[in-house]
């Protein structure tokens, strides 16, 4: 063999390695909710201007999630590092240093 061949070899290798043949093992799926689970939760962006400006306590917290009818509520504070994933059952609160909600959004 040649040198250039070899060394392409040696390249590509590697990336042989890491890939799979494509087969759908549970692994690599997340399981899908059951139909109509996602209408049920889904949070109604209407509902979250009214907690601008709010302390975001747990009480309030709990409320917004009710009046929006997510499912749930992640708090992001100043500086904090979140995923990029949309979820439709979830409200996303952005506080400032003093706790106050500057902003919430579904997902």
């Amino acid at each position: 063999m040649r040198p250039t061949t070899l060394l392409l070899l040696a390249s590509i290798l590697p990336l042989a390695a890491c890939s799979h043949a494509g087969t759908n093992s549970t692994a690599d799926t997340a399981p899908l909710p059951p139909k109509g689970a996602e209408g049920a939760h889904a949070c109604r962006p209407e509902a979250l201007e009214a907690f601008t400006g709010k302390t975001a306590d747990e009480a309030t917290i709990k409320k917004l999630v009710a009046d929006s009818g997510a499912r749930n509520a992640r708090v992001v504070k100043p500086g904090m590092a979140v995923t990029m994933d949309f979820r439709q059952d979830r409200v996303t609160v952005h506080v400032d240093e003093q706790n106050r909600i500057e902003r919430a959004s579904c997902g």
